[in-house]
């Protein structure tokens, strides 16, 4: 679904804080990587969002994986509140990007702490922020990690979804 990769610094990664995003069929990604690894990571996961339109019936429609996520954003909901961090329910219950949730969890909590608390529940602390992060760190992670089994043990939808995808491109 790409036709176009764009290295260089755009206003947009300022804007948001990123360093890679796709529109339009084409994957911008910045040139200030800290390795090779970091470069390749950022093109797996823009890629995935790449594939999000011509294959989202097979991901997203059936309902599962936006079950397996919200099932687990509410049980951090409930790791949050137990540790002191009080935010409302009601904003982990979509599995829309919500800013209100992002910036709790980057500026009150902290990705440090969010990532230890996240550890066999996500696949990473990014991939709470929404469903379509979810599923585009866990295609990262399926294509960077040829082992599979921490993808397949934390979130085995996710896992199902990624080898029905890559079974459709084998074919």
């Amino acid at each position: 679904e790409i036709e176009m990769i764009i290295v260089g610094w755009f206003e947009e990664f300022d804007r948001r804080s990123i360093n890679a995003f796709y529109d339009g069929g084409t994957l911008y990604v910045s040139n200030m990587q800290s390795d090779n690894s970091d470069m390749f990571d950022d093109l797996l996961h823009e890629t995935a969002h790449s594939l999000e339109q011509p294959y989202g019936m097979l991901i997203y429609g059936d309902g599962r994986l936006e079950k397996e996520f919200l099932r687990k954003r509410k049980h951090l909901h409930d790791i949050l509140w137990a540790r002191g961090f009080k935010i409302p329910e009601s904003v982990f219950v979509s599995p829309e990007y919500n800013e209100v949730l992002d910036m709790f969890l980057y500026e009150d909590v902290g990705y440090e702490k969010l990532s230890s608390m996240v550890r066999g529940l996500f696949i990473s602390a990014y991939a709470v922020t929404s469903l379509r992060e979810y599923f585009a760190t866990g295609f990262t992670e399926f294509y960077m990690d040829s082992d599979h089994k921490f993808l397949k043990t934390v979130s085995p939808v996710l896992y199902e979804k990624l080898v029905e995808l890559k079974d459709l491109e084998e074919n």
